[in-house]
């Protein structure tokens, strides 16, 4: 439970020598990631600009909240920094699109809808970076979270291609030419979770705001930071969607596609979800008085290092909390005989009352789950098998453990009972659409499966 793990201060010359060496090694790694993933040779150096250009926005846009309050001069070269590299991006991206069109009639759109992307990033980027103070002092923290969900990403991306290259074994033909699929199809895996992972942030955050839109409508340009919460449900409905339109794009069969990655999910969120125990976000309801499931999460007082001034989100939560909990763990907005207030008891104790452990719930389930997927992947009998398992395994996970979950950010879409509400959440009601959704995955291929067995008996007996 240490959310911040390091940080880094950038208030000296040498440290700022230490932020651009930094700056100038993630550029570097981002034009080698784009022409490493290029699908033809011809197309590496167009491809490798855009993403060295993106990672240069990136860094600039960080410089302003990294570093102490700036002077003029340097504030105005940041803007200069963040309009310039905003204007390459669009323009190299454009020129990317028109390269690489898979035909010549469509170079024109793919050049407009690339520098249309190009020009949104930099818009977005000038909304949330230059607006406001120049120098934010935030330094560069570790974050535990962003270090979890950063190895959750490689070890789900690194998984799911050599997955995506054993279960595609056969010869396929590529521009004329028979070569193996699963080479390719590991190069395209890496490719398509870049896509994936940015698409999945985008919806993680666009639906932490819809369900918290009584917060951002009245500041809707907050909505634009990536500080703040995140939703799993809704990065996942942005990276499948990615991921059917990526599949569209390339003629691949999605279910298929999709049972190649399930299992990596499975295990990047169980990794991820250890970042959430680290910070102290979703967290659980009140544990009954004297339940050894109970887990308390400090202040920074009560972290090393004073947890550099950042104190586990449920302690942050619980300090500002004027209700009462009763030994059962039922919460009251009065005061009721032998209720503890929660706000008094995490400012004199430095940690919360006792929690139910849901992220620790949740990590188990998606071990679990993760370990009867790889077991089924080569026992499969139809495709989408695996991703229908999935779906449904995690939405009886996740229902579950909405019962317990203390945490509101997720939203209620109707609330019962009133006076501490078990059913139904935002998240309950997803996990019911996609239990529904596995559930049609398995039967209509099953029912495909059995015609096609039937057909193909029928013909052998005539």
């Amino acid at each position: 439970m240490l959310p911040i793990l390091f940080k880094i201060q950038f208030d000296t010359f040498a440290s700022q020598l230490v932020y651009l060496a930094i700056a100038l090694a993630f550029v570097a790694y981002g034009a080698w990631a784009g022409a490493h993933n290029a699908e033809k040779k011809e197309h590496r150096l167009f491809r490798a600009l855009p993403f060295a250009f993106c990672a240069a926005l990136v860094v600039s846009l960080a410089t302003v909240w990294a570093f102490p309050p700036m002077g003029e001069a340097l504030a105005r070269a940041i803007r200069c920094l963040v309009y310039g590299f905003g204007a390459l991006l669009t323009l190299s991206a454009a020129l990317y699109g028109y390269k690489a069109a898979p035909k010549k009639d469509d170079a024109v759109a793919e050049a407009l809808k690339y520098g249309a992307i190009g020009a949104a990033l930099t818009i977005a980027a000038a909304k949330v970076g230059l607006t406001g103070e120049m120098g934010r002092g935030s330094g560069l923290p570790l974050h535990t979270y962003g270090l979890m969900i950063a190895t959750a990403f490689l070890v789900a991306i690194a998984l799911a291609a050599r997955t995506a290259r054993n279960t595609f074994p056969e010869d396929i033909v590529v521009d004329g030419k028979r070569v193996a699929a699963g080479p390719l199809m590991f190069e395209r895996t890496l490719d398509i979770g870049f896509w994936m992972l940015i698409s999945g942030i985008a919806g993680a955050k666009l639906l932490f705001v819809i369900v918290n839109w009584d917060r951002y409508s009245h500041a809707p340009l907050e909505a634009l930071s990536l500080s703040g919460g995140l939703v799993f449900y809704g990065g996942f409905i942005g990276a499948a969607l990615t991921l059917v339109y990526y599949c569209h794009r390339y003629g691949l069969n999605f279910l298929r596609v999709a049972d190649a990655l399930a299992p990596s999910l499975a295990i990047g969120h169980m990794i991820g979800r250890l970042g959430c125990l680290a910070a102290g976000c979703c967290w659980g309801g009140f544990a009954k008085a004297g339940s050894w499931l109970g887990i308390r999460f400090p202040s920074a007082d009560n972290l090393p290092f004073g947890g550099f001034g950042t104190s586990s989100l449920a302690f942050s939560d619980q300090v500002k909390d004027p209700r009462w909990v009763d030994a059962l763990g039922h919460v009251h907005d009065h005061a009721v005989e032998g209720a503890t207030q929660i706000s008094a008891y995490a400012q004199a104790n430095g940690y919360t009352l006792p929690l139910y452990p849901t992220q620790l719930m949740e990590v188990f389930g998606e071990l679990v789950i993760f370990c009867a997927l790889l077991f089924l992947l080569k026992r499969k009998r139809f495709h989408g098998q695996i991703l229908a398992t999935w779906l449904m395994g995690y939405a009886v996970l996740r229902m579950n453990n909405e019962f317990f979950r203390g945490d509101v950010a997720r939203g209620y879409l109707f609330q019962y009972p009133a006076d501490n509400p078990v059913l139904l959440s935002t998240s309950q009601a997803i996990a019911l659409a996609l239990f529904a959704t596995g559930a049609l995955i398995a039967i209509v291929q099953l029912r495909r499966r059995s015609r096609a067995t039937a057909t193909t008996t029928a013909g052998a007996t005539t």
